[in-house]
């Protein structure tokens, strides 16, 4: 067994489909942005593919503590071919590999959006990782009509804003799209816990592949012929992510734009038979009440996980465990 590295889309290989948040398509969308860079790490056993894990170096100038700050992010497990065995072996030898590039320049790596807690426990424990609680909210589409599963204030907000002429769907031409763009970029200005990437990453991810695979849907929300709000939902083959959203809210208030954005990617993703659908927004186990609240009223579920860090000093990771471990 071998781990390869790509830092460049040019030289990546041909990917085992999977998780989109490590697909091919989310390696050229980050290569897009100026303040992060992917790394591919490819298990081969012979010449076949194994594994394989994205992984995120992002940068951030901050004033406090003042510095230019390099971590690295690995979201959720990876993706396994079916030849696997022992997932969590597989997972620690790339991590290695991390290792291997991992130096006095680069703050910290963080593991997140691990779909089960127990995943790699061990082997994270003994590299001095430290886990803190973290929150995956989603709805299971499967088992009830999603509408069935709102509140009965959410019901209501969704039958006036229909019967007031607000209407919802995929963003259709390469304009609305823009505009749509430039809306939720303005509205995340003001957002202190979340960050949208630029608006290029976006475009780049909501473009299809070449085999017209289509990873990530942009929903606009229109009223009057004027988009009121809008989402944007990544796919694998039985979730659906729903990653960012907005909604005109202060100027269209009695609209509920909001939450209109939100119902759009949920009826979509019902729509498709797709059995589950997640929200990516919430960070931490520190979620604002509002807007778990506003989560929760579409019937979402929240199931506890881990979010593990480490940090190039390991004084800083022995004590860290000590608290919370």
């Amino acid at each position: 067994m071998r781990i390869e590295l790509f830092t460049s889309g040019a030289k990546l290989p041909s990917l085992i489909e999977g998780d989109p948040t490590h697909s091919s398509q989310m390696f050229h969308s980050i290569e897009q942005t100026t303040d992060a860079s992917p790394l591919m790490l490819v298990a081969y056993d012979g010449d076949k593919e194994t594994a394989h894990l994205l992984v995120v170096k992002n940068r951030s100038l901050r004033l406090l503590p003042p510095g230019l700050y390099v971590w690295y992010s690995i979201y959720g497990e990876g993706v396994y071919s079916s030849r696997c065995n022992d997932k969590e072996a597989l997972f620690a030898m790339m991590l290695e590999k991390l290792f291997t590039i991992f130096d006095y320049h680069h703050t910290f790596i963080e593991v997140r959006n691990l779909k089960d807690s127990r995943f790699a426990y061990n082997i994270l424990s003994e590299k001095f990782f430290f886990p803190l609680r973290d929150n995956r909210i989603y709805i299971s589409l499967h088992s009830r009509d999603p509408w069935q599963r709102l509140t009965r204030t959410y019901r209501s907000h969704i039958r006036k804003a229909l019967e007031r002429g607000v209407t919802f769907g995929s963003a259709t031409t390469e304009e609305e799209k823009d505009k749509a763009l430039r809306i939720m970029h303005k509205y995340y200005m003001s957002k202190l816990r979340n960050r949208l990437p630029s608006i290029d990453f976006l475009r780049t991810m909501l473009t299809p592949q070449e085999n017209n695979i289509e990873k990530a849907r942009l929903f606009v929300v229109r009223h009057k012929g004027e988009i009121i709000g809008c989402s944007i939902c990544i796919y694998e083959k039985e979730r659906a992510y729903l990653a960012y959203s907005c909604g005109l809210r202060k100027s269209h208030p009695l609209l509920y734009p909001g939450i209109m954005s939100v119902w759009a990617a949920i009826t979509d993703a019902h729509s498709r038979g797709i059995p589950h659908f997640e929200f990516l927004e919430p960070k931490g186990s520190n979620i604002p009440s509002g807007y778990l609240n506003f989560i929760l009223n579409f019937g979402g579920k929240q199931v506890g996980t881990l979010h593990w860090y480490h940090f190039k000093w390991n004084c800083i990771n022995k004590i860290m465990r000590a608290i919370y471990v």
